[in-house]
């Protein structure tokens, strides 16, 4: 799969401003590839750290969130359950989450020990996931091209706010995009600014992506000048 030809339609078709990253669940890295070894303050604090280059993070180096920890689906130690408890306390103090709400927090199924990162440009591995930050706009043409905002399909996007990671969990495990308003927290560790959503597209997405997004813009190209057309033949109120 030519994933350095994806990237760049991806970029082109969408006007991204931002370079999407590709994530795979592995056990070890591939040959040449560091691992990074330095703690960090949450899971997502990789996300924007995959634009600059290809890196493995063990799941120990995810256990300082430990909602990012879990939501991965990495085994957690005592030290971070303890931490979870610390963090669901704050998260029901202050009426962020329910109690109920932690047990049903996705968890990404596939069973690794660590995670791949990097920019899709240059992933060596079939991703398992790409991260797009996308406006409003870009994110609702990936969607049509994905088909998951169609009528006539029980396929219908999710739109989800926090845990942002939760969002991956989801695509990984369903096999479909989703897409993610951005949590506070998200904020906080990538400062990622408020105006991006993030996309996140199984990697089994990947293979006929490019076709269908070039006759998605082209449909969009096209209504948008059959509505110019139209908006111009009235007067302004």
């Amino acid at each position: 799969m030519n994933l350095a030809g994806i990237c760049q339609e991806l970029i082109e078709s969408l006007g991204l401003t931002r370079s999407p990253v590709a994530l795979s669940f592995l056990d070890q890295p591939p040959k040449g590839v560091d691992t990074i070894e330095a703690a960090v303050p949450s899971a997502c604090t990789f996300w924007t750290k995959a634009e600059q280059g290809l890196f493995f993070a063990r799941a120990k180096s995810h256990q300082n969130c430990p909602i990012g920890a879990v939501t991965m689906g990495f085994p957690i130690s005592a030290q971070t359950r303890s931490n979870l408890e610390t963090f669901v306390s704050q998260m029901y103090n202050v009426s962020y989450l329910g109690l109920e709400e932690i047990k049903n927090i996705p968890r990404v199924e596939v069973v690794s020990t660590g995670i791949l990162y990097g920019p899709l440009s240059i992933f060596p591995v079939q991703p398992d996931l790409v991260m797009v930050w996308t406006n409003g706009q870009q994110a609702m043409i990936l969607q049509e091209t994905l088909g998951t905002v169609y009528w006539n399909t029980a396929q219908q996007s999710l739109v989800s706010g926090r845990p942002t990671c939760a969002a991956l969990a989801l695509a990984i495990n369903e096999g479909l995009p989703k897409v993610s308003l951005g949590c506070t927290g998200m904020r906080t560790f990538t400062e990622v600014s408020n105006e991006y959503l993030l996309v996140a597209l199984p990697g089994g997405k990947l293979e006929t992506l490019s076709e269908h997004m070039r006759r998605t813009v082209k449909a969009n190209e096209q209504m948008s000048t059959f509505y110019q057309a139209h908006k111009s033949t009235f007067s302004d109120p």
